[in-house]
């Protein structure tokens, strides 16, 4: 349900606000350099993370950067199915107070490309649209109208583990596996030029999620039936751990493959000198 759509955004602005925090001139003026040679690049990172917390939560770094804005988020949508036992669609969903996350612990090899990431976001609300088929418990839940709620203590582990590699593109035509449409490229170095810049690319995210707890109100469950909907908003509060249990699986995974997209599509042309120089 929410939980899905806010950590997936919340997720994306923190760990590539920390990664792009190192990136040079490309990137906004707000942006604070951190040298991979600093002995305390861990307390550089987090501090140009909080440097632009403002920038973040108003989406507001100057013209030519098109970035969502975190107060509040917006999601347009996401699906979510495991099986004929649960199926959740989440439309428009605004969500509040992902600007106060915090970076609890960081551990960063960046000539690796290496970066292990702890945060927390202390309570989150939210509104938006909901259809839900789910069992929890001994309740058959299913209904489709609006939803609010908070979440309180959200806590996210983030592995980060990224590559380089030579995007090879001639004068004329696209190099792939080496190969022009016109020529060979040979160690980088195709018959009528090529890019041999190392850029920057990361595997797949490995993401943990840990909600404390939260509250829910799901309108029109059970087609509106009032007696019925209060019951299950009643289940639904009164095992929340077992509700979010059932959401943290399929979250993980939607985590993991969206922010790996997003990333990988907003650092294209980033270079690894460019992300982490060894001078500032």
């Amino acid at each position: 349900m929410s939980p899905v759509q806010s950590s997936v955004i919340l997720a994306s602005a923190i760990v590539l606000s920390a990664l792009v925090s190192v990136v040079n001139s490309a990137l906004p003026s707000q942006f604070k350099l951190c040298s991979r040679n600093d002995p305390k690049v861990e307390q550089c990172i987090i501090s140009a993370v909080d440097h632009i917390r403002k920038n973040l939560a108003e989406g507001d770094f100057g013209e030519g950067f098109d970035v969502p804005k975190l107060e509040p988020l917006y999601v347009e949508q996401m699906k979510m199915q495991r099986g004929q036992d649960f199926q959740a669609v989440f439309n428009k969903l605004n969500v509040y107070g992902a600007s106060t996350f915090k970076i609890d612990r960081l551990q960063s090899k960046p000539s690796n490309l290496s970066f292990d990431l702890v945060t927390s976001i202390p309570k989150l609300n939210f509104t938006g649209k909901y259809s839900l088929k789910m069992k929890l418990l001994f309740l058959e839940l299913q209904g489709k109208g609006d939803i609010k709620g908070m979440l309180t203590n959200t806590k996210l582990s983030i592995k980060i583990r990224g590559y380089t590699e030579t995007n090879k593109t001639a004068a004329n035509g696209t190099v792939t596996n080496g190969t022009a449409s016109n020529g060979t490229a040979t160690n980088g170095t195709a018959s009528n030029g090529t890019d041999s810049k190392q850029y920057v690319r990361f595997n797949r995210l490995g993401i943990r999620l840990k909600i404390e707890g939260g509250r829910f109100q799901l309108d029109n469950l059970f087609n509106g039936d009032p007696v019925l909907g209060q019951v299950g908003n009643q289940v639904i509060n009164d095992n929340s751990r077992l509700f979010l249990d059932e959401l943290i699986p399929g979250l993980e995974r939607n985590l993991s493959r969206l922010f790996t997209e997003i990333v990988n599509n907003l650092l294209r042309t980033a270079t690894i000198d460019e992300m982490f120089p060894e001078k500032v």
